[in-house]
């Protein structure tokens, strides 16, 4: 690079040279420059309650905020304005009551599923009723203290067993798959594994927390890469428990701290947005704005951002305007009589009064999962280690753009 800096410097035609240097400045600025997000709104959490604790946040097909309020044992729901427009759920053992709600996950049927921290169990409520499974345990479908869940586009369920230092899979009825992981610090292990995250392709995205790592599994459980370690720096984590995908691929992870970090696919470190607190969640609407979950002493907030140099001139679209409405469903479940799943269908168990709605839309079906060989899929294939530095990429592209000058010019001296 510095050889093509003196061609250049010693070239005849100045003018020209000196245009060019300032096309190469601005070209390299476009590439690596990160714009830095914009707070467009913020609400705190609303309907009463001791507002302590929340660590969930979901969004439906049309923008509705799902959290869970982990403190006072409920789900809410809002619109992208703000406005409260649901809320169910009580302390308890029998479902659908509730004790430290935690991950929530909604699908493109709008069924909302959540991890229930204390129950060791997952939740499935839909307009037909609801649906419990899992118990306390560490065999195939058992459950100890899960936190993050996600759902893929086929409508498999993916929950981060973090006490078992695991991830398992079920179908949407609740039928155990199979699993990945054991504790360590080795590629496929974990340390209790909070926040998860699935592409269209059945990709996952793990936030490894007690590891302070990402890593970045195939869907047959090959480790394709992983980035990250302790500390406040960028693309380094305090704990990360959330994160999320947007649709241009790229991952946003939120961990203990009042910021939000964002990286490419690959764990390449982007750009930073801070939030106003310790940021327990992320979600990302299909326009790619940004909704953190965060808290700086009690109520928690919701925050929504914007990066300009990555989120197309638009806005949100509008919400129906709704009337709060208060939901608590007590009515007992009737256990199943297999696989530990528990069914309800006498109940609408997802309120639906204020939601808006999407356009049904032709299924997307992902990749068949395929079972590990064993439940902690041992992992054989090249694991991508990923340096937390733009310095290798930058001198990849300044290479080749200096190669063209190079070629530029060479008639011209």
């Amino acid at each position: 690079m510095v050889d093509v800096i003196q061609d250049i410097l010693v070239g005849k035609n100045s003018v020209r040279i000196l245009v060019c240097i300032l096309l190469l400045i601005v070209l390299v600025q476009g590439v690596f420059a990160e714009a830095p997000c914009t707070l467009i709104k913020t609400w705190g959490a609303q309907g009463g309650g001791s507002n302590t604790t929340a660590n969930g946040i979901a969004l439906d097909s049309s923008d509705n905020v799902y959290v869970t309020d982990t403190g006072n044992h409920r789900v809410q729901t809002y619109l992208s304005t703000g406005s409260i427009i649901a809320e169910w759920g009580n302390r308890g053992t029998e479902t659908p009551e509730f004790d430290r709600p935690w991950g929530i996950a909604v699908d493109s049927s709008h069924d909302v599923y959540f991890t229930d921290n204390k129950n060791d169990t997952v939740l499935k409520f839909t307009s037909r009723g609801s649906q419990v499974w899992g118990s306390e345990g560490s065999g195939n479908g058992q459950f100890d203290a899960p936190t993050g869940i996600a759902v893929d586009r086929s409508g498999n369920v993916y929950v981060a067993d973090t006490g078992n230092d695991r991830i398992q899979i079920f179908h949407s009825t609740g039928t155990y798959l199979m699993q990945w992981g054991s504790n360590g610090t080795l590629n496929g292990h974990f340390n209790a594994p909070e926040g998860i995250a699935v592409d269209s392709s059945g990709t996952m995205y793990v936030a490894d927390t007690g590891n302070h790592r990402i890593q970045k599994i195939s869907p047959t459980g090959t480790v394709l890469a992983k980035w990250g370690s302790e500390g406040t720096g960028n693309g380094q984590f305090n704990s990360p428990a959330g994160i999320a995908l947007d649709s241009w691929g790229n991952v946003y992870v939120a961990d203990l701290t009042s910021r939000l970090q964002k990286f490419s696919p690959a764990g390449e470190y982007l750009s930073t947005c801070d939030t106003g607190g310790m940021t327990r969640g992320v979600a990302i609407d299909s326009s790619g704005y940004i909704y953190a979950l965060w808290q700086s002493g009690p109520p928690w907030k919701i925050g929504i951002y914007k990066t300009p140099s990555s989120i197309p001139t638009q806005t949100p679209a509008p919400a129906l305007a709704s009337r709060p409405t208060r939901f608590e469903i007590t009515t007992p479940v009737v256990p199943a009589t297999s696989q530990n799943i528990a069914t309800q269908t006498k109940i609408p168990a997802i309120p639906t009064t204020g939601l808006t709605t999407a356009p049904a839309t032709a299924p997307v079906v992902s990749p068949v999962l395929t079972p590990a060989t064993d439940d902690n899929a041992t992992m054989a294939a090249p694991v991508v280690e990923v340096t937390i530095r733009n310095t290798g990429t930058q001198e990849n592209i300044l290479d080749t753009i200096a190669g063209f000058f190079r070629g530029l010019f060479t008639t011209g001296k």
